[in-house]
């Protein structure tokens, strides 16, 4: 029990210790500072659009809370639409002027039918924003969903695109994004399990046949098989009831390498087989005697691998995994039943 205990926990460290870890800007020394949100530089849009997208975002900073100067009296001779600033060092001398110690300043760009929206938060004194963020939205209706967003992210600190509330979600992340295919579908596995440990009634090989339904995530993938997994070979058999295992995506190109971990629930019948030497008088004789029994019990298995073709809507599998079923199987001669898998597949 402790080999299969230790190897969940390494697997658990490994995967924790995969899991990219993003640099975080430091946030302003004094986060309730004075900020000063300075016009949008605006390309394809109208004055109007960009006006009110300025005061959707100073009114958002205003509800979280944000102490925001307001540009009162003479403000026309800021430069606007295309003119407006969208560099630190124009940013930073126009907040000085305000005796603001944080500025905010940004684009809208419409690209065909959406519109791109960046931002960025600077500290009077630093060379660089501290926070920079952008999203799209999907039309003009969208920048008051953009805006709360934003505004989300400069009260907490750090960009928030990945961070939406049920106030923020926007209608670009609604929408399926554009892959060239489904990334979920069935597949199927086939290879040879190598029993390790005097396993599995003491046979060398066994052979593996599996049908997967398989859902992919930009980072994770999901895997599930009921009732379509079978190894058996040398009177040795395991019955896949029901898998259900998640992997660790490591790249988004054509070939990405994972680990991942499966937990299921499997029918599984060991024999083995032994000599037997008796003497009834007429000389010792000896033959093969067995020892069956059949468990339905839980099962591990420890993946690691890799995809082929992943932007494609057929895709290959190549893994090896380390498949330990939680039964000793004492009345067939004790060994259990684990080793290590070696399967090759596709899935749609």
């Amino acid at each position: 029990m402790l080999r299969p205990l230790f190897l969940v926990a390494w697997l658990s460290l490994l995967l924790f210790a995969s899991l990219p870890i993003r640099p975080a800007r430091a946030a302003p020394a004094e986060p309730g500072g004075n900020v000063v949100v300075l016009p949008f530089r605006s390309i394809g849009l109208s004055d109007t659009t960009a006006a009110v997208s300025h005061d959707l975002l100073v009114g958002s900073l205003g509800d979280l809370h944000v102490p925001v100067i307001r540009l009162e009296g003479d403000v026309e001779n800021l430069p606007s639409g295309a003119e407006a600033c969208n560099d630190a060092d124009c940013a930073a001398s126009i907040a000085h002027e305000w005796g603001a110690e944080r500025v905010v300043y940004g684009s809208l760009s419409r690209l065909g039918g959406k519109i791109i929206a960046r931002l960025n938060v600077l500290v009077i004194g630093e060379p660089e924003p501290y926070y920079r963020d952008q999203l799209t939205a999907t039309s003009e209706d969208d920048l008051d969903t953009v805006m709360r967003r934003f505004a989300e992210g400069i009260a907490a600190g750090r960009p928030n695109s990945d961070r939406a509330t049920v106030e923020s979600v926007t209608q670009a992340e609604t929408q399926t994004p554009a892959r060239r295919a489904s990334r979920s579908g069935l597949g199927f596995r086939a290879g040879f399990l190598f029993p390790t440990n005097n396993s599995f009634g003491g046979v060398d090989r066994l052979t593996n046949l599996q049908g997967v339904y398989r859902y992919e995530l930009k980072d994770f993938e999901i895997e599930s098989s009921t009732m379509l997994g079978f190894t058996w070979g040398e009177e040795q058999f395991d019955w896949t009831i029901l898998d259900l295992g998640a992997n660790r995506l490591f790249s988004t190109g054509d070939f990405a390498p994972f680990l991942g971990a499966a937990v299921g629930v499997h029918s599984v019948t060991v024999q083995r087989s032994y000599p037997v030497t008796v003497d009834y008088g007429y000389g010792p004789y000896t033959y093969n005697a067995g020892a069956r029994q059949s468990e339905t019990v839980p099962t591990l298995d420890l993946v690691a691998g890799v995809l082929g073709l992943r932007t494609y809507d057929f895709t290959t599998v190549f893994e090896v995994r380390y498949h330990v079923v939680f039964e000793k199987f004492r009345d067939a001669g004790g060994g259990g039943a684990q080793g290590i898998m070696v399967r090759i597949g596709t899935s749609r």
